[in-house]
């Protein structure tokens, strides 16, 4: 069984886009930064939206990255390793 990564990292800046999924009024367009990705979960992220305060959750295919993080040096070097047949 492998273990996903998240896709997105804490810290990086999203902006939410219209999805197929029906979303709350107005939540399409707003900037937010991602405070929860966990490998458990990796489909899903955990977003403060800017000027509030709880966390909303969002699939990933319903975030655009406006600002990414560089990913920590064990992730770069995972990166270039070949993958196993």
């Amino acid at each position: 069984m492998a273990v996903e990564i998240p896709r997105v990292p804490e810290g990086t800046r999203v902006r939410v886009q219209q999805s197929s999924i029906p979303q709350e009024p107005g939540v399409a367009g707003r900037a937010g930064t991602v405070v929860v990705a966990s490998e458990y979960q990796s489909k899903r992220l955990g977003v403060v939206l800017d000027g509030e305060e709880r966390i909303r959750v969002f699939l990933t295919d319903e975030l655009e990255i406006i600002e990414e993080l560089p990913l920590p040096p064990e992730r770069q070097v995972a990166r270039l390793r070949p993958a196993l047949p």
